[in-house]
Order: C-alpha cells, then structure tokens, then sequence
C-alpha cells in the first residue's frame, strides 16, 4: 500500500471516529444557549433553582431534567434529548395559556410576569414559579400519575377507591413510560395498547401525549372492565388486562 493511500485512509478513519465521537456526545457538551434555555424552562416550572440558569449542564441541571423525566413518563436519564424537549416545551406552553401568556415553550421574562400576575390573582405566593402549588391551581398535572387521577371523576370512579389499582396495572404493564413498547407484541404506551394505533381514537398525538394515552386507557378499563380494581383482578389472575 502507497504512503498517499495510507495517508488518505487514515484521515477517513480520522474522520469516522470524530463523526461518532460527535454523536456520542453527552448532553452536558450542548450549546450554552441551548443549554441556558433549558435550565430557563426547568426553573419556570420548578424542577431547578433559578442560581442553575449558568450554561453549563452539570449535575445539577441533569439532575433536574431526571425529575422532569419521571414525572411524565420519560426514561429517567438525565440527557436532553427530542422526547424530554418535545414534553418540557409542552409542559411550558400548558402553563402560558393557563397564565394568559403566549404559549411559545420558552419560560421568558414574559412569561415569568403572566404567572405572578395570575398567582396574585388567585392569592399564591407571587414568585413567577410554576411549581407544584401553582401547577395545581392552574389545573396543570404536573405528573403522569396526576393526570390519570383528574381523569377519574369523569368515569365515575374515586381516587381514593381506585387508583392504588390502576398503579399496579400500569406499574406492571408499562411503568408509566410514554414510549413503552413491548418488544414481542408491539403494544405501546402507558396503558400498552394492542395495536398502539388504537389510542388515536383518543387524539391524534397518542404516540407522544401522555394525557390522550390515559384517556383512551380509562376508556378502555372502564368499557372492559367497569373499574382498575376490576382490571387490576383480571389482570392478577392472567398476568395481562
């Protein structure tokens, strides 16, 4: 083999170990603005304190889009990737229209001023935080789990009788995860749908919503079954609901 073409393979290789190299990257090597917009919305809505608004995505910050992760039904692993963002920009944009904001995703100063003016209002401490008080009086779920409960009253049935149920279902078919998909079956989602196409009688974004997920999976326990308890029998007795 010629110097010219060992030279020139060695700059491919060069080249292909950069590629992935780049791939590979964490999500702490994201563009600072990127990255300070990321902390901006995970402030506003009360998963960091607002000294982590700094640009760099340490611990603090992953530690941050972890608890957001977990509570909507994400894959607890700390990076910042199109599901998380696609779920943070929706989470923001449910507390803007609730706030009489413009529902862009992105916790401005805009923003911050809309959710003061609305706490103030309602008798909250007016901090500009959409945290957990503020999400609840907004009738904003905060979590997948609150989600599903709001649900209840309109099929008839009480948190207190009933949810201890449907969170073992659903801890055991799914764990809560959005994007949950059976690899032998194909049944997808929170609720694992057969085929996961048949949520989209209950909105057409049942891949990604968490919210249009649980509606069509109460739909369907409380057509099936009548009640979770019911289906959490069921369920017991052949492993499957």
């Amino acid at each position: 083999m010629t110097v010219k073409k060992t030279s020139a393979l060695r700059g491919l290789a060069a080249a292909v170990l950069a590629f992935v190299a780049l791939a590979l990257l964490p999500a702490q090597a994201q563009a600072v603005d990127s990255t300070t917009w990321v902390q901006r919305n995970l402030v506003g809505i009360g998963y960091l304190a607002s000294s982590g608004v700094d640009g760099a995505y340490g611990p603090q910050t992953t530690a941050a889009v972890r608890s957001f992760q977990h509570d909507n039904g994400l894959d607890e692993d700390g990076v910042y990737g199109a599901r998380t963002e696609l779920a943070l920009h929706n989470k923001v944009a449910e507390v803007q229209r609730a706030a009489g904001a413009g529902a862009d995703g992105a916790y401005g100063s805009g923003t911050t001023g809309s959710v003061s003016d609305w706490q103030r209002n309602h008798n909250l401490s007016a901090d500009g935080i959409a945290g957990p008080a503020t999400m609840n009086a907004m009738g904003v779920a905060r979590t997948v789990q609150i989600t599903a409960q709001w649900k209840f009253p309109g099929h008839g049935w009480s948190v207190s009788g009933q949810f201890g149920c449907l969170d073992q279902i659903y801890n055991h078919e799914s764990g809560w995860k959005v994007y949950a998909t059976n690899p032998s079956s194909g049944a997808y989602g929170i609720p694992q749908s057969l085929p996961g196409d048949k949520m989209a009688s209950a909105g057409s974004d049942w891949q990604t919503n968490p919210a249009t997920q649980l509606q069509w999976g109460l739909d369907y326990i409380k057509g099936r079954y009548g009640d979770p308890c019911s289906a959490w029998s069921f369920w017991q007795a052949h492993n499957w609901y």
